[in-house]
C-alpha cells in the first residue's frame, strides 16, 4: 500500500479553477517542487479554512500531500493575497495579475526553477512598497528575469542588476535607463513563444 508524502513549501498561487460539488484545483507554483496542481477539497464552501489563502495572487507556506493519483493541499500559513493587499493600487494590482499571468501561461508540470520562483515571490513581496512609475519598472525587470530563467532570454548582462532578485527602488533606478531594452526582450521572447 502506498503512503503519503506532505511537504511544506512557499509557493504563489496561479490558476484555479471549481471542481466537483464544493472543491477546487489550484496551480501552485512552489518554490522546491515547481509548478504543482493540488486537489482543495471543500474550498469552495464558506466554512473552508483553506479558502481565503487559494486566490490567485495569493502567496505564502503551504502544505501539499502527494496521494496515490495527485496533490491535495491541507493547510496553509502567512499568506498574502497581492490583490487585496494592494487595495487603493490599481497600478500594482494590475501589474502582480499579469506577471502571475505570464508564469500561468508559461509554466507547465513540475520543475523546479529557483531563479523563476525567486523573481515571483520577491516581485509580489515587493508590489506595496513601490511608487506608480517603480512597479511599471519593476513588473518589466520581473518579467524579464522570469522569461530569462525559463531560457526564453539570454542574460542581460549589460542591465544592470537583471540577474539579482531583489525590486529596492536603488535596484528599480538603476534599472530605469534600460526599461526600453527590457521591453524589446519581453516582446521578442513573447513573439517567439506565440504568446505574444
Amino acid at each position: 500500500m502506498s503512503r503519503s508524502h506532505d511537504i511544506t513549501a512557499r509557493g504563489v498561487v496561479v490558476s484555479r479553477a471549481p471542481s466537483g460539488e464544493g472543491s477546487v484545483r489550484v496551480s501552485i507554483f512552489t518554490e522546491s517542487l515547481g509548478l504543482v496542481n493540488v486537489l482543495a477539497k471543500s474550498a469552495r464552501e464558506e466554512r473552508s479554512k483553506l479558502r481565503p489563502h487559494l486566490q490567485v495572487g495569493s502567496y505564502g507556506s503551504y502544505t501539499l500531500v502527494r496521494g496515490l493519483y495527485d496533490w491535495r493541499v491541507t493547510g496553509a500559513v502567512d499568506t498574502e493575497n497581492s490583490y487585496f493587499e494592494l487595495r487603493g493600487k490599481r497600478y500594482a494590482q494590475t501589474a502582480g495579475a499579469r506577471v502571475v499571468g505570464v508564469v500561468r501561461q508559461l509554466v507547465h508540470g513540475e520543475e523546479k526553477n529557483a531563479e523563476l520562483f525567486e523573481a515571483l515571490w520577491f516581485f509580489l513581496y515587493a508590489l506595496g512598497t513601490l511608487s506608480e512609475d517603480e512597479v511599471k519598472t519593476a513588473e518589466h525587470l520581473a518579467v524579464v528575469r522570469i522569461l530569462s530563467a525559463l531560457g526564453y532570454v539570454p542574460p542581460q548582462k549589460e542591465v544592470p542588476f537583471v540577474e539579482e532578485v531583489s525590486y529596492t527602488a536603488e535596484v528599480l533606478n538603476a534599472v530605469k535607463p534600460y526599461e526600453k531594452k527590457l521591453v524589446r526582450a519581453i516582446n521578442e521572447a513573447l513573439l517567439a513563444s506565440n504568446l505574444a
